[in-house]
């Protein structure tokens, strides 16, 4: 609904409400002439409250709704008014109709001051709301179709290498995690060297056993050197992936997750990667190795 259709049904609601405040003058005026009241004052108190419910009544077709202490004062002064003219009118119509004057005066009071300007608010507050909520789905829309246009426009076969290169890092990591799996190494263990426990032995003459745990302690040390070896290989496999990423948005959690191993791990790795100037961590992530 535009702004000159809004002011033609309001302009015939205002009409409509003086009609009425015609017929309310006309018995107020006749009803103060018979308490004997001088024609000119009586007509005067008659224009006076007939005035002042059509203001009433235009008042009440264009409040904002969602104004609720404007709402409700406005609502209140125009009950007023529209009771006295009720009364005034009733005593009129009494005369003819008995109690069924009252009612009947009411009725029309309450019908060309209340119920119309209402029913005129109410229609102006629900076709606010649909421009509203057409306003809200044309941008959804407006919005919906840049984004198709924008995707259109994509590189399809770069988003393809990004993915084939994504996918290629996550197979070499699972399966470095399964071959670290089927190693002979106790997964307990850490890089450093291990070394003898002492007091865990029972000290015994016969020197082999010793000489056996010292051999299989050098076996382990030099297995997980290797496993190291190979876990900072795939490492920088991953990183290759990352390279020109900001070096603080690096996770190393995330990192941890993909080679199977822990975050404390990973740090130590990335730091001796770092020192033998394979990466750079300065600012961004640089694979420097070939």
């Amino acid at each position: 609904m535009n702004i000159r259709q809004h002011i033609k049904q309001q302009h015939a609601v205002t009409a409509l409400a003086g009609v009425f405040a015609l017929v309310s003058v006309q018995n107020v005026s006749h009803f103060f002439i018979s308490l004997g009241h001088p024609d000119a004052a009586s007509w005067t108190l008659g224009i006076a409250i007939g005035t002042a419910l059509v203001i009433l009544a235009h008042l009440l077709s264009e409040i904002d709704m969602r104004e609720r202490k404007a709402f409700a004062g406005l609502l209140t002064v125009t009950l007023i008014l529209v009771t006295l003219s009720g009364l005034i009118q009733g005593s009129e119509y009494s005369h003819k109709l008995g109690s069924m004057g009252y009612l009947l005066a009411f009725v029309l009071a309450a019908t060309g001051e209340i119920v119309l300007p209402l029913a005129h608010s109410w229609h102006s507050e629900a076709m606010r709301r649909r421009m509203v909520n057409d306003a809200g789905q044309r941008v959804e829309e407006i919005a919906a179709q840049t984004l198709v246009d924008t995707m259109s426009g994509v590189d399809v076969t770069r988003a393809q290498r990004q993915a084939e290169k994504r996918i290629e890092q996550l197979v070499i990591a699972h399966v470095d995690s399964i071959v670290r799996k089927l190693m002979p190494a106790s997964p307990g263990m850490s890089d450093a060297p291990v070394a003898p426990d002492v007091a865990l032995h029972t000290p015994i003459a016969d020197p082999v056993p010793a000489a056996q745990d010292a051999q299989r302690i050098h076996e382990v040390n030099r297995q997980r050197a290797a496993d190291a070896d190979q876990r900072r290989s795939a490492l920088l496999d991953l990183l290759r992936g990352m390279d020109g990423m900001e070096a603080e948005a690096l996770n190393r959690s995330e990192l941890a997750r993909q080679l199977g191993s822990s975050a404390r791990t990973i740090g130590r790795d990335l730091e001796a990667l770092e020192a033998e100037g394979a990466i750079a961590l300065n600012g961004v992530v640089a694979v420097v190795a070939a």
